[in-house]
């Protein structure tokens, strides 16, 4: 989003959240979505989530995913203070509660948490949202189906053409009573680590889960397999031992084969737009892409 942002958080804080921002400070600013932590002159620390209005996904339906979660009391996710339009802009806001600044990837990199642990955790909370119903008149993103289309339409033929066995198996797999509500981008950057690190023993004997879930705008309905290997390619977990940890973390039947094709697409989907539309991080989706497309690395990927 560009131009007008820092007037749009201030009248979203005024207007929706009852004060005024004190401090401001910009966490990601996207083509749809632009974020801010924000400091309210009250004191309160809330973050700021401004949408922009020719989005798939504006506030309204951010709220209403966020309160299904909430609800359900599977996953902790940000409180929701206000949302709608921006009075006199052409943009919408959610303004929250402010869960915390360390995600699951900090906790890593600064020793704090080994890099199975956060794996497993992902794993977990990605079980326990696939366990919440999708809330009604909630746009989601793109089925397989479009997906595929818009991709073959921006891959290169030489890699898409790579595709195809992925893509039959896919086509295979689908399944109507297996599908869940996924989140679509459950990486470590989107797991803000809780106070309490501990997991502890919930209801029924699942696991309680102190981390907070955030960044919703992928949400969507597909078997789990979809949601798995997204999280799989964007955490580097590419390898095989990986691949068999994460799915066992998950606890729930995962069909291997359709799993190994789904990294496939995520992967080849991921670097057509990051690294060969884009040019972002281009040695990282080279190595992603590697690895999903090797028969080598999933053993029995096709």
């Amino acid at each position: 989003m560009t131009g007008g942002t820092v007037l749009a958080v201030e009248r979203a804080c005024t207007e929706l959240a009852g004060s005024a921002p004190a401090e401001t400070v910009r966490v990601r600013n996207g083509p749809k979505t632009a974020v801010y932590r924000v400091r309210l002159a009250d004191g309160r620390p809330v973050v700021v989530k401004l949408f922009a209005v020719d989005g798939t996904h504006g506030a309204v339906d951010e709220a209403r995913l966020l309160a299904a979660v909430t609800a359900a009391g599977r996953v902790r996710v940000s409180t929701v203070i206000g949302y709608g339009p921006v009075p006199g802009l052409t943009v919408s806001a959610v303004v929250t509660t402010d869960a915390g600044t360390s995600t699951l990837g900090d906790a890593v990199r600064a020793g704090q948490m080994p890099r199975p642990a956060a794996l497993l955790r992902l794993a977990l909370l990605m079980a326990a949202f696939h366990s919440v119903k999708a809330p009604a008149g909630v746009p989601l993103a793109p089925g397989i189906g479009q997906q595929v289309s818009a991709l073959a339409a921006h891959c290169p033929k030489q890699v898409f053409v790579r595709l195809a066995p992925a893509l039959e198996v896919i086509a295979a797999g689908a399944c109507l009573e297996r599908l869940v509500w996924c989140h679509g981008d459950l990486h470590l950057e989107n797991v803000i680590c809780g106070g309490d690190r501990r997991l502890t023993v919930g209801e029924h004997g699942r696991p309680r889960l102190p981390d907070y879930l955030v960044d919703f705008e992928a949400a969507t309905v597909e078997v789990p397999e979809y949601d798995l290997a997204q999280t799989l390619v964007t955490c580097d977990a590419l390898e095989l031992s990986d691949r068999l940890f994460v799915a066992a973390a998950y606890g729930r039947p995962v069909d291997t084969r359709l799993l190994n094709a789904y990294v496939a697409f995520q992967a080849v989907r991921g670097w057509t737009y990051a690294a060969h539309r884009e040019g972002r991080d281009r040695d990282t989706w080279a190595a992603r892409l590697h690895l999903a497309l090797s028969p080598q690395s999933g053993r029995t990927l096709l």
